[in-house]
């Protein structure tokens, strides 16, 4: 059994930037099913196609969660010759054809060869007809129950009749690495996730606030982090957490309170900061949503950004909650993530929606803020790994 992976903006890059992917692509493959226990994959790359030998069909599962795969298609490879490849289609769908049902042959021929896909097409659903006509069986080109498929590629043939849809994007840390702002709610992990679709080599760091959040945000957290790490395809990944206690102490204790919610976003953004830097980290990846909460106006995240010096990514900014808990639903973090935690008991009652850097800063300084980032981002430690 062969699973053919075919991808798509892969195939718009320049000739060296393409075969750099496609290596990279193919190499995540086989670390991706190591990881899940499949112990002797293998990959053959062909122009628009990587084929992936040694595993058993239901591995299509976990080939189609790699970043950078368009579709996995579970196949047998058969003789490239014409009728090899009808009797392939054939055998196919006597395997998967049930009573009543409708069909469609759709094969593809690549290459140089005596006959062409209408050749296939013709010949296969001609002789499936006839030797399912106990089944009753009929033709159905546009809305078929089942499409049999069959793909010639030079000397190289394969029938299939399943196409699973893959997460597209691009090979995993091939665009570079930022930290993401992880805090397990819904928001962080769609954020990081939708990063990490775009080729993003993400570290995901927690910012532990105990105890001014319950143990269960932090539990939620690691289960949510074990979720995206099965999109990762390296042996060893790791979720930080950075020690947020002393700060969060300090900051509830400002003569302002209607900007505790900015200090400690600002907090954060800082002990990102720091975190990056150390782990050359090009970015910091937030789930921020335009308008979604008191600290997320457009007025408060200008006052966020002007916090650090290194780009802030906000991948989910445009997009309402509902948009986001459906792209959560997608990789499986919706029902993890929507679980209802101990929330923050420092948010005041009245948070501000605008504010003052001048302000902001004044704060900070009195509030000695600034050092104890520094100290927390010392600390950080890993909590789990995936």
């Amino acid at each position: 059994m062969t699973i053919l992976v075919s991808y798509s903006e892969i195939a718009l890059k320049s000739r060296y930037v393409r075969n750099q992917l496609e290596k990279s692509l193919a190499q995540d493959i086989v670390n991706i099913l190591r990881k899940n226990d499949y112990e002797n994959p293998s990959t053959r790359r062909r122009y628009g196609r990587i084929y992936v030998d040694g595993v058993p069909n239901e591995a299509v599962e976990v080939v189609s969660k790699v970043f950078g795969v368009a579709n996995a298609m579970p196949s047998t490879e058969v003789e490239e010759g014409f009728e090899s490849v009808v009797n392939g289609i054939v055998k196919d769908a006597k395997k998967n054809l049930k009573e009543g049902n409708s069909f469609a042959v759709r094969p593809k021929v690549v290459g140089e060869h005596e006959y062409n896909s209408r050749d296939v097409a013709y010949e296969a659903g001609s002789r499936v007809l006839d030797a399912l006509k106990d089944r009753d069986i009929r033709v159905d080109l546009d809305n078929p129950d089942v499409t049999l498929y069959a793909e010639v590629r030079d000397k190289e043939a394969f029938v299939f009749s399943n196409i699973q849809r893959g997460v597209l994007g691009l090979p995993y840390g091939t665009q570079g690495k930022a930290i993401s702002l992880f805090s397990g709610g819904i928001d962080s992990p769609v954020a990081a996730w939708l990063l990490m679709k775009r080729g993003v080599n993400v570290l995901p760091l927690f910012m532990d606030q105990r105890p001014f959040v319950g143990d269960s945000y932090v539990e939620r957290a690691i289960e949510s982090f074990k979720n995206i790490a099965g999109y990762v395809p390296r042996s060893s990944y790791r979720l930080y957490s950075a020690p947020m206690g002393d700060v969060m102490q300090r900051i509830t204790e400002s003569p302002e309170p209607r900007y505790i919610c900015i200090m400690c976003k600002r907090s954060m953004y800082r002990i990102a900061e720091r975190f990056a830097v150390k782990h050359r980290a090009k970015a910091i990846i937030t789930g921020e949503s335009l308008g979604q909460v008191a600290s997320q106006t457009l007025s408060n995240m200008f006052v966020l950004s002007s916090s650090i010096d290194i780009p802030i990514l906000r991948p989910i900014v445009g997009l309402d909650k509902v948009e986001i808990e459906d792209i959560a639903r997608t990789f499986g973090s919706y029902s993890i993530t929507a679980k209802s935690t101990d929330g923050c008991t420092a948010v005041p009652k009245g948070p501000a929606t605008r504010s003052k850097i001048a302000v902001i800063e004044e704060l900070e300084a009195e509030l000695g803020l600034i050092e104890l980032c520094h100290d927390a981002a010392v600390n950080v430690s890993v909590i789990a790994e995936g």
